[in-house]
């Protein structure tokens, strides 16, 4: 019997229109990523009994490492990146640890991002960085992307029961033959990929004995997209170019120094006050 031949993931910026994802190969060394390995394994030893890492929603504003995150978020590898598939004018939105632990043998159903963050952001120009801290593979549960579906359009979801250890509750219909096209996003560290609001993907469970530790980093086109903050968490920064309206956004280009404060939002009052729920106490 013949095994399947493994479809390549996509590695060129002028396709990512077409496949609605790309893969960008050895970007940072093993020294650049050495302060951000040491400090998400230190996260990851403060998790108290019962605590999920997947839940270390947005650490660019809501954890004790702020800083190292929100300019991790604005590092030129990074945007130069996203500004090759979304544009020279690039707002940050959201940031989010989806970590797999050995436990919860947690999968990710089919799913479109744009569903996630309809409330509150208006359009549909964004996209996900998602950068791998170890190494991803099909063991420990690498993202899988099915190439070509980012046709502008939500599809029907099935409302998945919220189980305490799921992070996609919104999934979508894919039966076997459009399964079967699935790239495996398999990745180094410090290598990422990206994709778009629409493309279906997901991933199964961490069959391996160690964490799958993935950063994910949300971006928007400055231009197209619009934004309720009273329906929002957190702050949207500015991280390169120009925006409508830049006083509505903090500055952090490049060229600005970082915050001398942690952001005042809702989700650091909510954390302050032990009001969050899911997140972490001490990550």
């Amino acid at each position: 019997m013949l095994t399947p031949r493994k479809l390549l993931p996509n590695t060129d910026p002028l396709k990512y229109a077409q496949e609605g994802y790309c893969v960008f190969r050895q970007q940072f060394t093993g020294e650049e990523m050495k302060l951000h390995q040491q400090t998400l394994d230190g996260m990851l030893d403060c998790l108290r009994p019962g605590e999920k890492p997947q839940f270390m929603f947005e650490p660019h504003v809501g954890s004790q490492h702020w800083r190292t995150w929100l300019n991790l978020a604005r590092h030129p590898t990074i945007l130069d990146a996203v500004e090759s598939v979304l544009g020279s004018d690039l707002i940050l939105i959201l940031s989010h640890f989806i970590i797999k632990g050995i436990e919860d043998k947690m999968e990710i159903g089919w799913h479109q991002d744009q569903w996630y963050w309809l409330h509150g952001v208006e359009g549909d120009r964004l996209c996900t960085v998602w950068l791998a801290f170890n190494k991803t593979d099909r063991q420990n549960g690498c993202m899988r992307v099915l190439p070509g579906t980012n046709q502008p359009t939500l599809l029907d979801v099935n409302v998945k029961e919220d189980d305490g250890s799921t992070i996609t509750t919104l999934e979508v219909e894919v039966d076997k033959d459009l399964a079967d096209t699935a790239v495996d996003i398999e990745l180094q560290p410090g290598e990422f990929s990206l994709h778009n609001a629409y493309v279906i993907h997901g991933s199964d469970s961490n069959r391996s004995q160690d964490f799958r530790k993935i950063y994910t980093i949300r971006y928007a086109d400055a231009n197209t997209t619009r934004f309720t903050p009273e329906k929002w968490p957190i702050p949207f920064f500015l991280v390169r170019g120009e925006a409508p309206n830049p006083s509505f956004y903090i500055d952090l280009r490049p060229d600005k120094d970082l915050p001398a404060d942690q952001p005042d939002c809702l989700l650091v009052r909510k954390h302050r006050a032990g009001t969050h729920g899911k997140i972490p106490v001490d990550y």
